[in-house]
Order: structure tokens, then sequence, then C-alpha cells
């Protein structure tokens, strides 16, 4: 850092010494850095050095961006990796940014972690919604610090959420209402009745179903390959692009039942250039959600859920569901490891066998 002056303060405190040094850099701003808590005033005289060590040796920050407030500077961040963020992550850095309120006009580097974690500390929106948005102001300020170097250390990165522990419980369907609302879209909603299944037997997200070609799909040896997805890129825009994340790229062994479904479909799908199973302009499952809700009280992504607990409750290893799932292992533990009624009776009967 470039010190165009200094000075240091010692002085007893608390029964004790504390060094103050007060510093302007070539803003023409004055900081200070402080320790209190020496037994000696030696000891706080040395120390105080130590810190004009570390004042002076850290990084000259870009004076070209001295003024420029959290909200410009995110304006930036958005432009230099356009082509990188979803339309999802920048629909949620803008939400962050407005939680905020004010602070988002504030100069980056007039920014303080108490102002941040107030606003955290007063909402009263849910854990989960906090986390995100926590997130997207670490990755912005981190980027201030590198590469643009226009604040030295991001004043957001001891922050965390406090997470309340409510447990929730995972929306699964059971056998005969995977039955029952396959029997009841076949053959009325010939394409929801197909892309239930395919959710219902392999557990793809929607937008990964949607994005299904036949290439995608060999019957001979009974694989689904997930090579792209269906997803929105502005607002009600909707293309074809790279799965969720690299994981998402997987190669998954279907059930015949599942295989039997696309064989019999293979005849009846709409035609089209890019070979694709289907046609749709959306991947936005609230029109084949309420299709379900007419059957089952459930939703596509419960397809999921079951198809992942069905697994676990069957002993595939943790490994090998994230791997299907086009999930972390983290993720599946996280989300995906909770007991159904099926699982718990399975618990029950194990106990009463091995300890009588």
């Amino acid at each position: 850092m470039s010190i165009t002056k200094y000075n240091t303060t010692l002085r007893k405190k608390d029964n004790g010494w504390q060094v103050i040094v007060s510093y302007k850099t070539s803003t023409g701003k004055w900081r200070q850095k402080s320790k209190q808590g020496f037994s000696q005033k030696w000891e706080a005289k040395n120390y105080g050095n130590e810190l004009i060590t570390q004042i002076k040796n850290e990084p000259v920050l870009n004076t070209d961006y001295k003024d420029i407030t959290l909200k410009q500077f995110t304006d930036i961040y958005k432009r230099d990796n356009s082509t990188r963020l979803s339309y999802n992550t920048l629909q949620a850095v803008d939400s962050a940014i407005k939680f905020i309120g004010d602070i988002a006009a504030t100069p980056l580097q007039e920014i303080t972690a108490l102002q941040i974690s107030q606003k955290f500390t007063s909402s009263k929106s849910a854990p989960a919604t906090q986390t995100l948005y926590l997130s997207m102001l670490k990755t912005i300020l981190s980027y201030a610090v590198k590469p643009y170097n226009i604040i030295a250390v991001n004043p957001l990165i001891d922050i965390k959420i406090n997470k309340q522990r409510i447990k929730k419980d995972l929306r699964v369907c059971t056998d005969q209402e995977i039955d029952f609302l396959l029997r009841s879209l076949n053959p009325d909603y010939l394409t929801y009745y197909v892309q239930c299944a395919i959710g219902a037997y392999a557990g793809l997200r929607y937008g990964e179903v949607t994005g299904l070609a036949w290439p995608d799909i060999d019957l001979f040896n009974n694989i689904l390959t997930v090579r792209r997805q269906l997803a929105q890129y502005a607002k009600n825009k909707y293309k074809l692009q790279y799965t969720k994340t690299a994981n998402s790229i997987r190669a998954i062994p279907i059930p015949p039942i599942l295989s039997t479904i696309l064989r019999l479909y293979a005849p009846l799908a709409p035609v089209n250039d890019m070979q694709l199973l289907f046609v749709q302009k959306s991947s936005n499952t609230a029109p084949i959600n309420r299709i379900i809700r007419r059957f089952i009280n459930k939703s596509f992504h419960d397809l999921r859920h079951t198809y992942a607990t069905k697994l676990i409750a069957n002993k595939v290893d943790v490994k090998t569901v994230a791997a299907l799932l086009g999930d972390t292992v983290q993720t599946v533990i996280n989300n995906y490891i909770h007991y159904t009624d099926e699982m718990r009776q399975k618990a029950a009967n194990d106990v009463a066998n091995i300890f009588g």
C-alpha cells in the first residue's frame, strides 16, 4: 500500500498498553489499525512496527475505482461474466443487491462487515434465501479484490448465516402413486406421460428431460445419456445449453420398463431436425405440475426425490446415487437421505431382528 504519512500512538488502557497506527493512504483518507492488551510498553511499540510493515506490504489499490459503489461494480461484474452466468444466477445477484438496500449505493472501499451483517440479522427471509444472497455478495466483493484490486480484503469473508435446524420432510411418491399417475397420463397426455416416466425411472431434472435427443438413448444397452438441458436465459426465454454442472453430464442405466415406454413412444414422437424427444419452448414445470396434481398431490421434482430415496433405501451407495443424479455426494447427503415410511418400517424390522 502506498502510505503518504503515518504515526504511532501508545497509551495505557485497561491495565495494559494499546498501540494505534494511524496512516494516510494515497487516496488521501486516514485509516487506523490498533491492538491492546500488551503488558509492557515495549511490546506494544514492537507490534506497532509490525503493523506498519504489514500496511506497507498491502497491495496498492486501484485508485481508478476508488469511489465506485457496490451497485456500479455489480454491473461491471455481470458484464465481465455475462457468458458464464446463468439467467437464474443473474436474477439472484439482482435480488441480493436489492436485499441490502441503500448499502448498494455505498462506495466499495467504505463497506464494512457490520453493515452487511446487520442487514441479515434484521431480515425475516428464510435462511436458504439469506445464504444465497450472502454467497452472491461474497462472490462480487471477491471479484473486487481480484482481479480489480479495488479493495484489499473481502469484508464478508467471515460472515455466516445462522441456519435454523428445521427438519423438512422430503416429498416422495409411493409405488402406487407412480403407477396411478402413469396410467392416468397415458395416452391422453402422452408427452407428460413419457416425461414423468423418465423422471420416475431415471431421476432427471425437468430441464434435462426436455433437452433429451434420440442419440442420447441406447435402447439396446438400456443407457440414457444426459448431455444438455433446456434452460432459461432471459425472462420467458429458453434455449438448449450445457447441463447445470459438469457432474450433470452422465450416463444412466435405465430399467426395462422405461426402455419399453421409450420404444413405444419413438414412432409417435415429433419429427425435428435436432432429433429431440420433445419439442418445447420452455422447461417451466408449472404446466406439467398442474397436470400431475390432477391425479396425485406431488410435483415433477418429487419424482426425482423418489428416484433418489428409492435407490438409497435399496442400499445403493451414496457415491453411485450422486453420479446417477448428477449431484455431489454432499448434496445427496444433505437433500436425499431422509426416511420414507418404507425405510422407517425396514429400520424397525432390522432393529427388532438385531436386538430381539
